[in-house]
């Protein structure tokens, strides 16, 4: 009894936008034990989830904001966390506003695709003091606007040794698959570049395209095309593919990372209205690698070779990319 109500009193509310948000949220927290999530898309299962609550998503929609006051006060006074934690992505500024009134203790960590800059929900908390706690994972950003920082909650640029080598044999044809993300934004761009591939009409390969809103003009003769997948969907298409081409997304980064798989990222850029800014070009610069090949945009995309794709390894386990070190202080933040 007394174990079970230890428990209570440090359950963490996590609030993070799906995708890229709610990766890095979990990595951070993956040392706590009581977690209740709040995101706009619910589409995971984790062990430590006690209850998702979903919310609704403020992207094209600013007067959502006022609504999700009333939501957000409904779950803080309904839940009682010990802490709101969270990574980031406009849907948080009303559970940061209201911790700040009630009291309840909010640790902010903004995310690691700003790699220049504080992201702009980082900006307004940080300006309007709507915070106990606030982390960078960079520490340039860090020291340039006086907040802390304890590192990164997952190994971002594959620094860390590798002994899984646990491989399972590849499907008779080698599997692409194609991801542009969850978030509203087209990218007819990506799927341009595609069209012009050689490989993208050849029918020894099988594509998987998960292309969110985007509407495909031509298909490859094999094709298996859905607009969304949950986690665990993407990641055994993940696990079984020879070769992965996705937008720059840092939930990508790190489920590709954890299968070391050959990546062609092509980042989302603010010209072609395929992202509010640039965030993505700005992490592109910094995760180049044996494992993940970027194309700029105005590059060409670059050949694919299906004997190549043969050769690529197929992990029959991740590889385990949190950052412990991080999480277990992140973990003494939350609970202290």
């Amino acid at each position: 009894m007394s174990a079970q109500k230890n428990t209570s009193k440090n359950k963490v509310l996590v609030v993070a936008s799906a995708g890229g948000h709610l990766t890095q949220a979990m990595c951070a927290t993956s040392c706590c034990d009581n977690l209740v999530l709040v995101s706009n898309k619910v589409n995971i299962s984790h062990p430590k989830l006690s209850k998702i609550y979903q919310i609704k998503d403020t992207q094209h929609n600013a007067l959502i904001h006022f609504f999700n006051i009333f939501f957000a006060l409904y779950v803080l006074l309904k839940e009682r966390p010990k802490a709101v934690f969270s990574t980031g992505g406009p849907i948080v500024l009303p559970f940061a506003l209201l911790c700040k009134l009630l009291p309840i203790k909010f640790v902010y960590l903004d995310t690691l695709s700003r790699v220049v800059e504080l992201s702009n929900t980082g900006k307004l908390i940080k300006k309007y003091k709507l915070y106990d706690q606030f982390f960078s994972q960079w520490e340039n950003i860090a020291q340039q606007n006086n907040v802390q920082f304890i590192g990164k909650c997952f190994d971002i640029l594959g620094e860390n040794p590798v002994n899984n080598t646990k491989q399972q044999a590849p499907a008779d044809k080698p599997v692409i698959l194609v991801t542009v993300g969850t978030n509203q934004y087209g990218f007819e761009r990506l799927f341009e570049l595609l069209y012009q591939n050689p490989l993208y009409a050849d029918d020894s390969v099988y594509w998987v395209l998960q292309v969110g809103h985007n509407k495909l003009i031509q298909l490859p003769p094999n094709a298996k095309v859905v607009e969304m997948m949950s986690r665990s969907e993407m990641e055994d298409w993940v696990k079984q593919a020879s070769l992965v081409i996705s937008h720059c997304g840092i939930g990508s980064i790190n489920l590709m990372l954890s299968y070391q798989k050959k990546v062609i990222f092509v980042p989302r850029v603010a010209k072609y209205n395929e992202f509010s800014d640039d965030h993505q070009l700005q992490i592109a610069n910094e995760i180049k690698s044996h494992l993940f090949d970027v194309i700029m945009p105005e590059q060409a995309f670059p050949a694919l070779d299906v004997s190549d794709l043969k050769r690529q390894p197929i992990l029959a386990e991740p590889v385990d990319t949190i950052n412990y070190s991080m999480a277990k202080q992140m973990n003494q933040f939350l609970s202290a």
